[in-house]
């Protein structure tokens, strides 16, 4: 019988290595299991949506290239699976308390003269 951490390491992997485009509909069908049932799995082993852990992770590969890269940000916003620019940065703004503008402004000087 497959634990709950296990599962839970799979999606996550799964999550991470697809992160701009994996949906909760080809999880369920990779697993063998109905939309609705994943979707109550992944809460309760959690805490978190399928939504809420795939936007992190894309957020956080966002966040990443903002410091890493000369991508504009509607190139990363693209790049990352976020296709609304507007939808990116409220998310990229509730989740790190910043634009990305500025988190890109911020880590260069940080990174350029610290």
């Amino acid at each position: 019988m497959i634990t709950n951490k296990k599962i839970l390491v799979d999606l996550l992997t799964e999550i991470s290595n697809h992160y701009q485009t994996i949906s909760l509909e080809q999880l369920a069908n990779r697993y063998g299991y109905t939309k609705q049932y994943l979707s109550s799995l992944i809460k309760k082993i959690s805490g978190q949506t399928f939504i809420e852990l795939r936007t992190r992770k894309r957020l956080e590969q966002a966040k990443y290239l903002l410091t890493s890269s000369d991508y504009s940000i509607a190139e990363i916003c693209d790049l990352v699976g976020i296709h609304n620019l507007n939808s990116f940065y409220t998310k990229f703004k509730k989740q790190y308390h910043i634009m990305p503008s500025d988190y890109r402004k911020k880590n260069y000087l940080d990174d350029h003269f610290l």
